[in-house]
């Protein structure tokens, strides 16, 4: 890519990334989606920490290896989702709210 082009593209992204971080809510979803890319690092980590593959993950809940591509993405899932997931590599969920 030319390096005007990677410039403009720049300007552009920071310049629609300061207006969003303007509007309203921005700091009720950004909390929202912080929570959730926090507790895909975690059981991301539970899962490499076992030395275990998405596909063996898989294979040992019962699901398929997109379905844990995607919680390991930061997707909406329930707890009970969760607790088999960290259950499979050996770990514990623990819920806390301070």
């Amino acid at each position: 890519m030319n390096r005007t082009l990677e410039k403009k593209m720049r300007t552009a992204h920071e310049r629609q990334a300061s207006g969003i971080k303007k509007t309203r809510d921005y700091a009720k979803i950004k909390r929202d989606f912080d929570v959730e890319y926090e507790v895909a690092r975690e059981v991301a980590k539970a899962r490499a920490d076992a030395g275990m593959t998405q596909r063996q993950l898989a294979e040992a809940m019962g699901t398929t290896q997109s379905v844990i591509s995607r919680i390991e993405r930061g997707a909406n899932v329930s707890i009970e989702t969760l607790q088999r997931y960290v259950t499979a590599c050996g770990h514990s969920l623990q819920v806390r709210v301070v």
